[in-house]
């Protein structure tokens, strides 16, 4: 079986790859072709092409900035494929050409709003997303938007707490790699609950000291009047 094929990787122009490669010395008359397999170090499977022992170069396409590629070419004889030859190609990142999806699924309460995202699109990350910017406020406000940074997690979820009830809040997210941040995505509209003042909560107070803080949240309940003592 021939040894490794030799196997260079360059990059040409901004999005394609120029792979280029020689049968192994003393392999004249072995080689009935090669098998190149390629792609992405973070995505599975890797791509598999066979090419003929007069081919010695291929052109790698729509190649992703800030992307790891790895390239494992093997040549082909009677005896089966060789042992392989193995490169790898970083490309340089860029900011984000894509924007996070928020998910239509969230959590609303009277005074918060969670919700979650997906990160962009791989094709539009252009590198590893070291954090995004949460940018909210008041629907209709003229007011400057209000920010916070937070660091990707599996999650990728946020709540904005301290809100004010039957409120509508526009809320939008962008993501950053270290080259900075990407375009904000659509707008989301949240409407927080309305909190009913006519109710009147009665509470049970328990004489021995109070657990998870119910006897607290009573207590002020009662205080601002919208919720009467109970026994």
């Amino acid at each position: 079986v021939p040894g490794k094929p030799i196997l260079s990787v360059h990059q040409t122009e901004e999005s394609t790859l120029l792979v280029k490669w020689e049968p192994p010395l003393g392999a004249e008359g072995q080689v009935l072709g090669y098998r190149l397999q390629f792609g992405r170090k973070d995505v599975e499977p890797l791509a598999t092409l066979e090419f003929s022992a007069l081919e010695d170069k291929y052109i790698a396409a729509s190649i992703h900035k800030g992307a790891t590629y790895v390239f494992k070419l093997a040549v082909k004889s009677r005896a089966g494929f060789g042992e392989e030859a193995v490169q790898e190609l970083t490309t340089p990142e860029d900011i984000p050409k894509g924007y996070p999806q928020i998910l239509e699924a969230s959590n609303v309460t009277s005074v918060s709003v969670q919700f979650a995202w997906l990160p962009p699109v791989l094709a539009e990350r252009n590198g590893a997303i070291v954090k995004y910017t949460v940018a909210y406020r008041e629907a209709g406000s003229p007011g400057n938007l209000l920010e916070k940074e937070l660091p990707p997690s599996p999650e990728n979820s946020y709540t904005l707490n301290g809100l004010k009830p039957n409120t509508a809040y526009d809320v939008k997210i962008r993501a950053h790699t270290s080259k900075g941040p990407g375009p904000y995505s659509p707008t989301v509209q949240y409407r927080t609950f309305q909190l009913d003042q006519g109710r009147t909560y009665r509470f049970l107070l328990p004489l021995s000291p109070c657990v998870r803080g119910w006897c607290r949240e009573a207590r002020e309940l009662e205080r601002s009047g919208r919720a009467q003592p109970g026994s």
